[in-house]
């Protein structure tokens, strides 16, 4: 026999005799198997040799597959991914259809495959100038590898059962077979695997979407414990594709916590109060009495004051406006807007008792309404096809209601004289001053990060032969704490009285701003061996799983007083995301 000749070719020569036509119908085969399409003069050749291989298998010339599947091997550049019309089973006798010849599958050989069967990895040997054609020149990073057999349209990469570190993503329809023993010729022996180690904070190998079916056989998927707050450590996510994993362990670390809550306003320190909102503006003072004089002469009462709180003002807080002294009576001041309180001080009548302790002085603004706490992370969180898992996050408070302006102290009459002029003004009092703003609220708590081995969106997966081991849930973030609302302004002097008349009185205290609500805390992580949108996963009997432990809910901002805390996470083999 030929020595130069490759494995396969020495098979077709060894093989049993076939009649001249059917050598020549074969020899016109196609090296390649084309994606389906427009079909040419050479498709058409190819399927009638196809149906010689056919016959010959009927007849029980089971030689004809070796020579089925050494025609269809050829140069590196020749490969595309097949659409599934090929015989043999990447699973070594399940007997469906997956496109890969039975002498191209390492489990089914007790030697290694050819080098035209596919890409060659190793992460100990390889380079990634080389074109990975052979077992002599591989390549080396498993994802860069993929990428490239991807757009050449590769089908098939063989790996060596080394470690790799780094994230991969696996394009539709293409195959990884690893564990080969790289220091035994690349042939498998069953005892090895390739692991990839992927990096923190995403899946370690991601399924991309497609129409045609992805394999991967004796692969080791780890995921580091997530570290950036909240995120999850995911194995392999699988999103809008039909794949089959066989003799895999997925083994992921433990979701991170969640991050607290964003307080209302941050502290000038760290650890120091979080400072109150915006204080409402003091009372502008009434004048005293003669500022003018003659019957019908009036000092005006303290202007109103406003603090325009909320979003862009939305909630304003207003003083009233201090009485007016006349000459033969004082005004009553103007109530604070806006609330229940804030009553106006009387002014001083013509005739009659009265004083500024009595009815006189302006009320004090009544308090603002606190805002609503937010509530609590709850719920199983969100399966998406970016990330693979998305928790449920706390929800902010509510921003405080202003307190209300004070009320406007009231005016005095003026005295019979004022610098020897008969009557003059009274004095006028104090406006009252605004309330103080409300608090802004603390915002929610970030969820725990997940611990997933599997993570399925709409697609359709079977795994035979695996164990999928998953970490702990992080615990969920605290609520942040709400900022107190402002205090009330002080209510403006009165004005003072000459000789014989009366001081008018102070303007109101206004309402203090009521406090904002505090966030919600987050929610514990999860920790599931599978979790799944769609399609239920196809697990064997022998399939292992492992859980650990749910991650807590976060408190609720300002120490829990409103009891918002999120829930804890769960613990499930396998959770169904409807």
């Amino acid at each position: 026999m030929n020595t130069n000749l490759t494995r396969c070719e020495q098979r077709e020569r060894t093989s049993l005799p076939m009649r001249s036509a059917d050598k020549r119908t074969l020899s016109g085969l196609p090296r390649v198997l084309v994606q389906e399409g427009a079909r040419g003069p050479q498709e058409q050749r190819a399927e009638h040799g196809l149906g010689v291989v056919r016959r010959y298998l009927c007849a029980g010339l089971l030689s004809a597959m070796s020579v089925m599947a050494c025609s269809s091997l050829s140069g590196l550049d020749q490969f595309e991914i097949d659409s599934g019309d090929t015989t043999g089973s990447a699973g070594g006798g399940s007997g469906e259809e997956t496109g890969t010849p039975v002498a191209c599958i390492p489990k089914t050989n007790e030697v290694a495959v050819d080098d035209d069967c596919g890409v060659w990895v190793s992460s100990s040997r390889g380079d990634d100038s080389n074109d990975g054609s052979s077992k002599d020149a591989p390549k080396k990073s498993l994802q860069h590898t993929a990428l490239v057999a991807a757009k050449r349209g590769i089908a098939r990469l063989y790996v060596c059962g080394e470690v790799f570190e780094e994230q991969i993503e696996v394009s539709s329809g293409m195959t990884i077979f690893g564990g080969l023993d790289c220091s035994a010729g690349w042939s498998w022996k069953g005892t090895a695997k390739t692991s990839v180690h992927g990096p923190p904070d995403v899946p370690a190998v991601k399924l991309l979407a497609g129409d045609r079916t992805t394999r991967l056989e004796d692969l080791e998927i780890r995921a580091p414990d997530a570290e950036t707050s909240g995120a999850s450590s995911i194995g392999v996510l699988a999103a809008g594709v039909t794949a089959e994993l066989e003799r895999c362990a997925i083994i992921v670390g433990n979701g991170a916590d969640g991050s607290p809550g964003a307080p209302g306003a941050e502290p000038a320190m760290p650890g120091d109060p979080v400072p109150r909102a915006q204080a409402g503006a003091p009372g502008n003072g009434g004048r005293d009495a003669c500022t003018m004089s003659g019957a019908g002469a009036t000092t005006a009462g303290g202007a109103e004051v406003a603090s325009m709180c909320g979003d862009d003002g939305v909630d304003p807080s207003i003083g009233g406006k201090g009485g007016d002294g006349r000459a033969d009576t004082g005004l009553n001041g103007e109530a604070g807007v806006s609330g229940s309180f804030g009553f106006p001080g009387t002014g001083q009548p013509t005739v009659g008792v009265w004083s500024c302790a009595g009815t006189g002085n302006g009320q004090v603004g009544e308090d603002g309404v606190p805002g609503q706490p937010g509530s609590g992370g709850s719920g199983l969180g969100t399966l998406t096809v970016e990330s693979g898992y998305v928790g449920a996050t706390g929800s902010p408070g509510s921003t405080g209601k202003s307190g209300q302006g004070g009320g406007g102290g009231g005016g005095a009459r003026g005295p019979s004289f004022c610098g020897g002029v008969p009557q003059g003004s009274g004095a006028s009092g104090g406006s009252g001053g605004s309330g103080g703003c409300g608090g802004k609220p603390g915002q929610g708590g970030g969820a725990g990060g997940s611990s997933i081995a599997l993570v399925s969106v709409e697609a359709k997966l079977s795994l035979n032969d695996c164990s999928l081991e998953a970490g702990n849930g992080g615990k969920g973030g605290v609520g942040g704490d709400s900022q107190r609302g402002g205090a009330g302004g002080p209510g403006g002097t009165p004005g003072t009285g000459v000789g014989s008349s009366a001081n008018a009185c102070v303007g109101g205290i206004g309402g203090t701003g009521g406090q904002g609500g505090p966030g919600g805390g987050g929610a514990g992580g999860n920790t599931f061996s599978l979790a799944y949108k769609g399609t239920p996963v196809a697990l064997s009997e022998d399939t292992r799983r492992v859980q650990g432990t749910p991650g807590t809910g976060g408190l609720g901002g300002n120490n829990h007083d409103a009891g918002n805390s999120g829930t804890d996470g769960i613990a499930a083999t396998e959770q169904d995301f409807r």
